[in-house]
């Protein structure tokens, strides 16, 4: 029982979001949307998250989701991403509207996570991930998924060079008391000793774990099974593929 309950509480952790350490500074965000001629009626402001850049003076790394349509269920919507660098004032100094469309139903898309690791794609080109959270809101059938598309600063503009790439997913299904199935994966992104026009590749180290528990003399039991995989995301016509 206590390998359940890891394992449902590891799938809310991973998919939680991390809105409290990533809140956007109301007044910076006056200024953004008055920059954007935005009103807060036409974004989700609660998904807004914001993050100094580590490899710039006073610039913030913004993430604006405007709202496309909205049904009367709160939870019920899409929303298409402005990407964007600000200065500390909120003053915009890069602007990318993310043509990707991201929709939110019964896979409720819970928060935005803004990534500053250090992906280093090409010369003096310094890369930034976007983390979409999904989950599920069904109990017997729980599902989570976690994608990263990534940017970096061209000009007065973005350049998106990965597209919702999913990083993390927990699926299952199970009786909700004990006897069930669940996979989860997750992949972290390497950066690669060899690159493919004049981009560094992306090596993607991928956990799979397969959990299946059963309910035997009153405890419930689980069995786990992992593999580990690789493959390379290369950078072709402008984007990782």
């Amino acid at each position: 029982m206590k390998k359940l309950i890891f394992l449902l509480t590891l799938m809310m952790s991973l998919f939680s979001g991390f809105l409290s350490a990533q809140d956007i500074d109301s007044i910076r965000l006056t200024h953004i949307l008055k920059g954007l001629k935005l009103d807060k009626t036409k974004i989700r402001e609660e998904l807004c998250v914001e993050k100094k850049m580590p490899n710039a003076e006073d610039s913030y790394i913004v993430v604006i989701p405007v709202v496309l349509s909205q049904e009367e269920e709160d939870y019920v919507f899409t929303v298409q991403n402005y990407i964007l660098i600000t200065d500390s004032n909120g003053i915009i100094k890069n602007k990318y509207l993310d043509p990707t469309e991201l929709n939110s139903d019964a896979v409720n898309l819970r928060s935005f996570t803004i990534d500053t690791g250090l992906y280093n794609i090409s010369t003096n080109i310094r890369a930034f991930g976007v983390k979409t959270d999904f989950v599920g809101s069904s109990k017997p059938n729980p599902y989570a998924s976690g994608t990263i598309s990534m940017y970096y600063p061209e000009g007065k503009t973005l350049k998106k060079v990965l597209d919702q790439f999913e990083l993390d997913s927990t699926s299952g299904e199970w009786d909700t008391r004990c006897n069930g199935e669940f996979e989860n994966t997750h992949s972290y992104i390497i950066m690669d000793s060899s690159n493919t026009n004049n981009f560094t590749d992306l090596k993607i180290k991928t956990i799979s774990v397969t959990t299946i528990n059963e309910e035997i003399k009153g405890e419930c039991e689980g069995k786990e099974t992992s593999k580990t995989t690789y493959k390379i995301l290369k950078f072709k016509n402008g984007y990782y593929h």
